[in-house]
């Protein structure tokens, strides 16, 4: 609570009211704010170690305090800082008398905001005690002297900057892990030595993705498995897609946006096999939203005889039908019959001696092996550029000639490798002694895309008065290998 706003009860602060201290007023409230910018273990022992001191300059000088914490929050990136912004509410409300803090660049690493505060200690009479000594922002020396520790602050953030910079890349060309951070799921902490039931279920993850499989059941098979995500949440599609896309899981170096080379740590995939996951998932005609038509095996892949394709719908009795999405009553077919065909198709033919022979996608790890060469050259290519205008040897029209044409190569190189680690949607089905049992155990999506790869099929009307399936109202043509 304040006084008369002539009284100056914020002068026990040895602050910033102008007037004389009123000795009737004995009520005086401050806002005690804490912050520390990282908090690495969660302890808030920094934090706790400020509260201490501030609190005892706060009993010493007989004032009521209020806490404002703000942990792990940094003042220098310009984000909103709840505790903070509360604080500054509470000052407009005219609620607190003065704000008491560890030090000033506790309060503010930036001009703007510090600024922000001087007017408005300004506006409120407002006092501001430290630790280390008060700051009497009434006065222009008091001003002066919170903006140079603010300036000092504030050139100190950007030589950090800088620092971190210099030595993150220093860290990328010698191929080293990303420093500090989050563990990376798959890897122990700093990066360097797998986490190999992690690294073995990333690894299920991307095959499933490459062979069909949807991000939601490749989450539901990690949720299922007890595997967490790097806070030990559940996963979703969102984050698997992420995990999937990280350049860290093929050992490649990313700095600045920019890959850089391969990183000395083991590799969770091949990075065909990751450039291959990135052309997938980021290929504009994915369907990346819930479908019900992937309820079922053929809905969405098998056509009406008008070409148009098939829905699935239900009788009035609740058994499931094929329709033809085009028209309601132009055809309708009982799907489990329809479907119970097609399985047996697909079982037969590939449980046939000459299947491998026949559908086996091309694979070839040497050609991996060069493409991956290639890559490092090119990108050597591109750091030699850079130097080379550094140190004035090409002009810039030069340089933007030749990066243009290295990154083109590059990109190339890069597509081609997506290409040799892509897998055969029939992998399992092709190696299995039982094709029938490894079917049973594939998800829908993989059932699917196993079908649209090797089969078109078309639904004829089933005839007049029909009870049962006539197959050659089901038409099948083979695919070409």
């Amino acid at each position: 609570m304040r006084g008369d706003p002539g009284a100056g009860a914020g002068d026990h602060l040895r602050g910033g009211l102008r007037a004389p201290i009123d000795r009737t007023v004995t009520h005086v409230r401050v806002g005690v704010y804490l912050r520390q910018s990282l908090d690495r273990d969660g302890s808030g022992l920094a934090v706790a170690r400020q509260r201490e001191d501030c609190l005892k300059l706060c009993a010493d000088r007989g004032w009521d305090s209020v806490e404002y914490v703000d942990n792990d929050t940094s003042a220098s990136s310009g984000r909103l800082r709840p505790a903070y912004a509360r604080m500054l509410a509470d000052v407009e409300a005219g609620h607190l008398d003065g704000v008491v803090a560890w030090d000033l660049d506790r309060l503010h690493r930036r001009p703007v905001e510090l600024e922000h505060f001087i007017d408005l200690a300004d506006r409120h009479r407002l006092a501001l005690a430290t630790v280390g000594g008060d700051a009497d922002l009434s006065t222009d020396n008091g001003r002066l002297f919170a903006r140079i520790k603010g300036a000092v602050a504030r050139g100190e953030i950007e030589r950090k900057s800088a620092r971190q910079k210099r030595a993150n890349r220093q860290r990328a060309d010698l191929g080293m892990p990303p420093p500090g951070g989050r563990r990376a799921v798959g890897y122990e902490p700093g990066g360097r030595v797998l986490r190999e039931r992690e690294a073995a279920l990333i690894r299920d993850g991307y095959r499933d993705v490459l062979a069909g499989s949807s991000l939601r059941a490749v989450a539901a098979r990690w949720n299922a498995a007890g595997f967490t995500t790097a806070v030990g949440g559940a996963w979703r599609p969102d984050g698997v897609r992420y995990v999937l896309r990280n350049p860290r899981n093929a050992a490649l170096v990313v700095h600045c946006g920019e890959e850089v080379r391969h990183g000395a740590w083991p590799p969770i995939v091949p990075e065909a096999t990751y450039r291959a996951a990135v052309a997938l998932l980021d290929d504009p005609t994915r369907r990346t939203t819930p479908d019900t038509s992937r309820r079922y095996l053929l809905s969405g892949l098998a056509r009406c005889h008008c070409g148009a394709a098939v829905l699935t719908g239900r009788t009035q009795h609740g058994q499931r039908t094929y329709r033809c999405s085009r028209s309601r009553g132009h055809l309708s077919r009982g799907a489990q019959p329809i479907d119970d065909l097609v399985i047996a198709v697909v079982v037969e033919r590939l449980s046939r001696r000459d299947a491998a022979d026949l559908f086996a996608a091309p694979h070839s790890s040497s050609n991996a092996t060069a493409l991956r060469e290639d890559a490092a050259a090119l990108r050597a290519r591109l750091d030699e550029l850079a130097d080379l205008f550094a140190d004035g040897k090409i002009t810039a029209a030069q340089l933007t000639r030749g990066t243009e044409r290295a990154q083109q190569s590059l990109e190339a190189v890069q597509a081609r490798l997506a290409d040799a680690g892509r897998v055969s949607v029939l992998g399992e089905l092709l190696a299995a002694g039982d094709v029938r049992a490894v079917w049973d155990g594939l998800d829908l999506d993989r059932r699917r895309a196993v079908v649209d790869a090797l089969l078109i099929v078309s639904l004829l009307p089933p005839g007049r008065g029909a009870r049962h399936l006539d197959p050659a109202t089901v038409q099948i043509h083979w695919r070409t290998p």
